[in-house]
């Protein structure tokens, strides 16, 4: 379960990145987060993630009350969360494996496990072949894939997508949809951020509304 109460996001005194912001979502849901650029969508995954604070208001994820959280278990909490970026983010100075290992490395995890699960979530995206290549010699679609064994390789129960099908055509994302559908599948809660009418009108999924920092029409 997600649920946002009243939470704003002021960055400068009387403006807001996101302003009285509530609503809750079920654990297993899969949901749109739409509006238009600038509406306020990527701050949302941010507090989200915990990679920004809220102003105002509170944020719980399961049993997880943000404004209770203590610095320590923070690292806990975002190990239960997967991020995908528009923009990849990958290491082109590290190799696919590599890249897709980077969250267990940060998590101490052991290398047998690494190993395993690294090997799992690149099956899963259809990149098992790639783990000794650059990500650079790689198409985009098959880099934002790659992305997306990276958020999922440490098994998060929330998938946070931030316009993954922004820079991709309409095949390649429609194959990236259904990736995220066969993990939401799975029980992993997922929220898409995304503008992209085809997919929008495609999948018929419960969405949230951002406008100019406020929700409009909630579900």
């Amino acid at each position: 379960m997600i649920v946002f109460d009243r939470v704003s996001l002021e960055y400068q005194p009387g403006r807001f990145a996101l302003e009285n912001i509530s609503f809750s979502l079920e654990s297993g849901s899969f949901t749109f987060l739409t509006g238009h650029s600038g509406a306020g969508k990527s701050s949302l995954l941010k507090l989200l993630a915990r990679l920004q604070r809220p102003t105002n208001g509170d944020i719980q994820v399961g049993h997880i009350v943000y404004s209770r959280l203590k610095p320590r278990q923070e690292s806990a909490l975002r190990q239960q969360m997967g991020i995908v970026f528009q923009d990849n983010q990958l290491l082109n100075d590290r190799n696919v494996f590599d890249n897709v290992a980077f969250p267990l490395i940060i998590g101490s995890y052991k290398y047998n496990d690494i190993k395993v699960r690294v090997s799992a979530a690149l099956k899963k995206v259809g990149l098992a072949d790639k783990a000794t290549e650059c990500p650079e010699s790689l198409s985009g679609g098959e880099q934002q894939r790659i992305g997306i064994a990276r958020a999922v390789v440490a098994r998060p129960k929330v998938l946070l997508a931030d316009e993954p099908t922004g820079n991709l055509d309409a095949d390649i994302s429609a194959e990236i949809m259904q990736l995220l559908m066969q993990f939401n599948a799975s029980g992993v809660t997922v929220v898409f951020a995304t503008h992209d009418d085809g997919i929008l009108n495609t999948f018929n999924y419960p969405r949230l509304r951002l406008n100019q920092g406020q929700m409009v029409d909630p579900r």
